[in-house]
């Protein structure tokens, strides 16, 4: 049996620290029109997709968490960090936006398909947050090449703009709430002899 770590709030802050990134990003890049951020942007996005890859995979082939929550957890945090390297990289070598915004849109259903099963399985201690959580993320990802579109992109970028920072909000809340639980549920135990706390979070 694994060894039971929770990452889960570092996770959730990593999260809602690279949405708020991209919605500045976002904000800068096509609503206030400056291209002379998105090398630097590219360089944020490449940092935060590494961390997320690799803690994804990691999971994803250790399966530290109880039961279940590695497959809603762990898979899609993976796909998060991929998302992120494409943008990242894409910005960097400055190439055309709209190949990467296009995958990285598809690979935002799956993210709905975390969500429905959250929801069917009643997963997490507030399923319904944490299922509006993914599908604001997977909107983020869906919408992402209507910034490519010559006209309306602006008005676009308002709508991305929002739903990343809802979703940022959201992350964050979960995740500090998560800080604070799982602290306290791990006071009267240590990660060798207690593999229940998620189910608090």
């Amino acid at each position: 049996m694994a060894l039971f770590i929770d990452v889960l709030d570092v996770w959730l802050a990593m999260l809602s620290w690279g949405m708020l990134t991209a919605g500045a990003w976002v904000i800068l890049r096509f609503i206030l029109g400056n291209q002379a951020v998105d090398k630097g942007f590219g360089y944020a996005f490449l940092g935060i997709g590494i961390y997320a890859l690799v803690s994804g995979l990691w999971g994803s082939f250790t399966w530290p968490l109880p039961s279940s929550y590695n497959i809603v957890l762990m898979d899609p945090y993976a796909l998060y960090g991929v998302a992120m390297l494409i943008l990242g990289l894409s910005l960097i070598n400055s190439v055309d936006l709209r190949g990467p915004l296009i995958a990285v849109a598809f690979m935002s259903l799956s993210v709905f398909n975390y969500a429905a099963d959250i929801l069917k399985y009643g997963l997490t201690n507030s399923p319904a947050a944490a299922a509006a959580l993914y599908i604001l993320v997977g909107l983020s990802g869906l919408l992402g090449p209507t910034l490519t579109l010559r006209r309306g992109s602006k008005y676009m970028a308002y709508i991305i703009t929002i739903v990343l920072v809802l979703g940022a909000l959201l992350a964050a809340y979960i995740g500090f709430a998560a800080t604070f639980e799982h602290t306290a549920g791990w006071l009267s135990g240590s990660p060798s002899t207690v593999r229940t706390g998620l189910t608090n979070s």
